[in-house]
């Protein structure tokens, strides 16, 4: 009787082999999904009154413009300090040491320099476009335009 051929034969030159676990030759294994990721998209905020900021009653507009209110939502966060000596990732071991170029730790140094000099990609804030009043007086707005119509 011919000996049926082995999962391990058949894969293609494809598919990825992923470890799971802390390690072993038991937490090994192939992928079954393609690597075809679905193409992402940002959602849009479809209330009437979105919050920006981190809360509070003070941090609610009206979404009169939906492309706005998403990038009022959208925060960026400062790029990570470069290393400029060794470095430690994973969970521990010599093996999880970077040891940077020379080259490497000049160029850390003069990008880490430049970050300092110019407060990284911060952009200077237009405040005649913010509204700094309180969340009574824009209550009272509210109220007042709603009582008008």
């Amino acid at each position: 009787m011919a000996e049926r051929p082995s999962q391990d034969s058949q894969r293609t030159s494809s598919s990825r082999v992923l470890s799971h676990g802390r390690g072993g030759a038991g937490n090994i294994g192939y992928d079954p999904k393609d690597d075809e990721s679905p193409n992402l998209i940002t959602p849009t905020i479809k209330g009437e009154i979105y919050t920006t900021g981190r809360g509070g009653s003070g941090n609610m507009t009206k979404n009169s413009d939906p492309e706005l209110a998403r990038l009022a939502q959208d925060v960026s966060e400062p790029p990570p300090r470069l290393s400029e000596s060794d470095y430690h990732y994973g969970r521990g071991g010599a093996a999880n040491i970077g040891k940077p170029t020379d080259a490497e730790i000049l160029a850390a140094k003069v990008e880490n320099a430049r970050w300092k000099l110019t407060g990284g990609d911060m952009q200077p804030v237009d405040h005649s476009k913010i509204d700094y009043r309180g969340w009574a007086d824009k209550g009272k707005d509210l109220l007042m335009r709603r009582i008008k119509k």
